[in-house]
C-alpha cells in the first residue's frame, strides 16, 4: 500500500484500518564526516522497545554517560507514548496516533515545554534508526532542529558529503545548499530510499507534497543536478526543466489523451494525423488533434452512442455544428470556424488521398459535413482582421523610431550609472548626469554577482526611488 511516499511503508493495521490517514526546517549545520560511507541503518520499525532504547545512546556524538542517559529517556518516553496505539510495529503505532496530520501539534496533549523538548529529542533518534517514517505533511510542519544531521552521520554518512560537495561546486549559496541537502534528506526519510535510489517518481511526489503546503520548491532544481551528477536518478534527465517537459508526442499519443470509443475510427484519426504530421509543424499537429479527436469525434459519441461511420446523418451533423458554436459554459466559441475548417480538410483529405490510394483510404471517404456556406464567413472575417492588423501596421509605425531611440537611450544611461556605481563603495554618494545616487549594498549571492543596489538622492539628501543596476548572467547550478 502507498501511503505518503511512493514506496509502501509498513503495512496498515488489521485491527485498526479506519484510523489510518496519511519548510522551511533548519538544520544546525551541513557539515558531514568525512569517513567511509556506511549503509542506512537497518530498518528498525518491528525493534523491540529496549533495542532501539539502547540504540539511542550511541547516537550522539558525545559519550558522556549523562548524555547517553537523556537520549534513552528521550527515546523510551517516545516509545511508552506510542505503545498506547495498537499495531503491529512502531510505524504502524505511529500512523494511528494521528501524527502525520497533527504535524507540529503531534503527541500528547498538555505536556510542559520541557517535556516537549524530551518528546522531539526522542523522535529525532528515532528517525535516524528509521524506526518511524513521517509523511513529508509531518516533516515540513515540524520544528526538528537536528535531525537532519542525526540521520545523515548515521545513514550513508560518504554519500551526503559527496551530495554536500557535489551542491557546493555547483555554484549554490549557502542557505540553497543547505535546503538542497535538508531536501534530499526528507525524500531518503520518507521513502526509505538509499540516496542514490531515488527517482524521478520520488522526486514529483515530494514537489506535490511541498507545493500542497504551501512552501516553495526553491532548492529542487539545485538538489535534482546535484543528484543527477551524482549517478543518481538513473535514466531521468540531466535537469528538472526537462524532466517536466514530455517531449513531442506520437499521432498515437495524441489521440489517445482522449477516450475514443470506436476503435476502427480512433486508428484512421491515428493515421490522419501521422499523415499531416509530415508538412505541419509539431504545435500545428497538437492543435488538429484537439479540434479532430476531442471537439467532433468525442463530442458525437457523447451524444450519439454507438456511432462508428464518419458518414453523418444530416440531423447528426446539424446538431454538432450547433454546439461547436458555445462553450460548455454557455459562452460563444471564439474559434469555432477553425474547428469547421479543420474538420472540413479532414473528409477533403479523406476523399482525395482515396482516389491515391484506394485499398487504404476508401473506406473511410465519407461526405463532408462542413458546407461551404458553413465556413464563407469566416473567410469575410479574416480579411477583415488582416486589414485591422495592417492599419495598426500603419498606425504605430511613425512611432517606432521613438521608441528605439529611448530604448537605446535608458541603455547608454544604465551603461553610465553601472559603471559608475562599480567605483563607488557602499553608502557613498556619486553623480551621473545630473543625477546623484547612493550605493545602497551589494548582493555576495552566488546567483547574481554583479548586481548594484542604488538609489536616487534628492536634492535634499533624502533617497528617492531604488534603482537596480545589474547586468544579467546566466547562472547554471
Amino acid at each position: 500500500m502507498t501511503r505518503h511516499g511512493r514506496t509502501a511503508r509498513t503495512s496498515t493495521s488489521a485491527g485498526e484500518p479506519a484510523l489510518l490517514g496519511e519548510l522551511p526546517v533548519p538544520s544546525s549545520s551541513i557539515a558531514v564526516a568525512e569517513r567511509a560511507d556506511a549503509p542506512p541503518l537497518p530498518a528498525r520499525a518491528g525493534a523491540s522497545r529496549a533495542e532501539l532504547v539502547g540504540l539511542a545512546g550511541g547516537l550522539r556524538s558525545a559519550s558522556a554517560t549523562t548524555q547517553r542517559n537523556r537520549a534513552h529517556a528521550a527515546t523510551g518516553l517516545v516509545l511508552d507514548w506510542l505503545e498506547t496505539f495498537p499495531g503491529s510495529d512502531w510505524q504502524d503505532r505511529w500512523i494511528l496516533s494521528g501524527s502525520d496530520e497533527q504535524g507540529s501539534g503531534w503527541g500528547p496533549s498538555g505536556v510542559s515545554p520541557g517535556r516537549r523538548a524530551r518528546f522531539t529529542a526522542g523522535l529525532g533518534a528515532l528517525l535516524a534508526l528509521r524506526a518511524i517514517r513521517p509523511s513529508y505533511r509531518w516533516l515540513f510542519a515540524s520544528r526538528m532542529l537536528g535531525a537532519y544531521d542525526l540521520y545523515r552521520r548515521h545513514n550513508q554518512t560518504a554519500t551526503f558529503g559527496r551530495l554536500h560537495r557535489q551542491l557546493t561546486e555547483h555554484g549554490g549559496c549557502d542557505e540553497y545548499t543547505r535546503d538542497a541537502l535538508n531536501l534530499v534528506t526528507r525524500m531518503v526519510i520518507v521513502t526509505g530510499k538509499d540516496v542514490l535510489d531515488i527517482d524521478l517518481a520520488d522526486v514529483t511526489a515530494y514537489a506535490q507534497a511541498r507545493l500542497a503546503s504551501g512552501r516553495p520548491v526553491a532548492a529542487l532544481p539545485l538538489a535534482y543536478q546535484a543528484l543527477h551528477a551524482m549517478g543518481g536518478l538513473t535514466g531521468a534527465p540531466a535537469t528538472l526543466a526537462q524532466s517536466r517537459t514530455p517531449g513531442r508526442l506520437t499521432a498515437a499519443q495524441l489521440v489517445d489523451r482522449y477516450p475514443v470509443a470506436d476503435r476502427d475510427v480512433r486508428d484512421v484519426l491515428v493515421h490522419y494525423l501521422a499523415e499531416r504530421a509530415a508538412v505541419l509543424d509539431y504545435a500545428s499537429v497538437v492543435n488538429q488533434s484537439q479540434m479532430l479527436v476531442a471537439l467532433f469525434w468525442t463530442d458525437l459519441e457523447r451524444h450519439h452512442p454507438g456511432i462508428c461511420s464518419l458518414s453523418l446523418p444530416d440531423d447528426v451533423a446539424q446538431g454538432w455544428k450547433q454546439r461547436i458554436h458555445v462553450l460548455p459554459d454557455g459562452r460563444p466559441r471564439l474559434n469555432c470556424h477553425a474547428v469547421l475548417l479543420a474538420v472540413r480538410s479532414f473528409y477533403l483529405d479523406l476523399r482525395q488521398w482515396s482516389l491515391e490510394d484506394p485499398a487504404r483510404w476508401a473506406p473511410w471517404a465519407a461526405p463532408c459535413p462542413i458546407r461551404e456556406a458553413d465556413v464563407r464567413s469566416y473567410v469575410k472575417e479574416s480579411r477583415l482582421r488582416q486589414a485591422r492588423m495592417q492599419q495598426r501596421t500603419r498606425t504605430l509605425a511613425p512611432v517606432l523610431p521613438r521608441l528605439v531611440a529611448a530604448a537605446e537611450e535608458r541603455a547608454r544611461l544604465s551603461r553610465l550609472v553601472l559603471h559608475a556605481a562599480r567605483d563607488a563603495a557602499p553608502g557613498k554618494q556619486f553623480t551621473v548626469e545630473q543625477t546623484r545616487y547612493r550605493r545602497t549594498g551589494r548582493d555576495h549571492s552566488r546567483w547574481r554577482p554583479t548586481a548594484l543596489f542604488l538609489t536616487t538622492v534628492g536634492d535634499n539628501g533624502d533617497p528617492g526611488p531604488r534603482f537596480d543596476a545589474e547586468r544579467e548572467e546566466d547562472n547554471a547550478f
